[in-house]
């Protein structure tokens, strides 16, 4: 099952599930598509989409997700690293007021950084990325909280 994570900031995002659905309806994939689309209205044949999920279900979700496909909040990526499942995340773009700044590029910038997810950007497909994902092999997470925390402090400061 591939498990496609939207957030829950009260902006759509549409972009990913666009191309997902238009890769899919060229290329069946065998595995089970289920969306937690948050605000986003779509409607799609493909995808189970579910607005919002209980805590509980997300995480059953989690674990059985053979893949996590997620916009680029920290929190919807750290809980898939942390399960040692492959993350490819989107992040949510200012230039297409899918957010208020750009802020997700730089979150997606640090665990690409430390190889703990693939990052799908505006150049790469998703047939590209998904290929991609076959053989990547993401670093086991390692709590390091301490520097999470300095670099989101220093970030939010920076934006001040």
């Amino acid at each position: 099952m591939i498990l496609v994570l939207l957030g829950t900031f009260n902006i759509e995002f549409q972009r990913p599930l666009k191309a997902i659905e238009h890769f899919v309806a060229n290329n069946p994939i065998e595995e089970e598509i289920i969306v937690q689309s948050g605000y986003t209205n779509f409607h799609s044949k493909y995808f189970t989409i579910i607005p919002f999920m209980a805590p509980a279900v997300l995480d059953d979700l989690y674990n059985k997700a053979s893949l996590i496909i997620t916009h680029a909040g920290t929190g919807s990526i750290l809980q898939g690293v942390k399960k040692g499942k492959k993350v490819i995340a989107i992040a949510r773009l200012k230039k297409y007021k899918e957010h208020i700044d750009d802020h997700q590029l730089e979150i997606l910038k640090e665990f690409v950084g430390c190889n703990y997810i693939l990052s799908w950007d505006q150049i790469d497909s998703f047939e590209t990325v998904l290929k991609k994902s076959k053989t990547f092999i993401p670093t086991p997470y390692n709590s390091d909280k301490k520097n999470l925390v300095n670099f989101l402090i220093n970030y939010i400061e920076d934006i001040k």
